[in-house]
């Protein structure tokens, strides 16, 4: 029970590219998460964190509401696939300096692992000892 697809909390949540931030964020906010997938058509195209709010949006005083999530959302994805290891998707964050991996199983979209769900694995590990 270490892989990566048993943290997962599937379905992906995600916003279109054309949306406002404001709207991102209500969405965000309905789905208890900080994370959500950008698309544009059926493609998966980035990804907008409560990282690039702060940074790309409030630091720079942008108006949440006319900015586009297209404008502020993190391009660069990176995927872990969904039979890795707890462990590996860990080694992945830590090496990257990220929070959010993106899953694939069998090349679809899981969902996103967060550095939470990573630290919940571990609890649960080590709270067995």
């Amino acid at each position: 029970m270490d892989k990566v697809k048993d943290f997962l909390n599937p379905p992906p949540i995600y916003v279109r590219a054309s949306m406002s931030v404001f709207d991102a964020v209500k969405r965000m906010k309905k789905h208890e998460v900080v994370a959500i997938l950008v698309i544009d058509g059926k493609d998966y195209i980035g990804i907008f964190t409560e990282a690039d709010l702060l940074k790309k949006v409030v630091a720079q005083n942008e108006s949440p509401g006319s900015t586009l999530v297209s404008k502020v959302m993190t391009r660069d994805l990176l995927y872990i696939d969904s039979e890795s290891s707890m462990v590996a998707a860990f080694l992945k964050m830590q090496t990257k300096n990220i929070r959010h991996l993106i899953v694939k199983d069998s090349n679809e979209i899981g969902g996103i692992l967060s550095i939470k769900d990573v630290a919940k694995f571990y609890v649960k590990k080590f709270s067995k000892v």
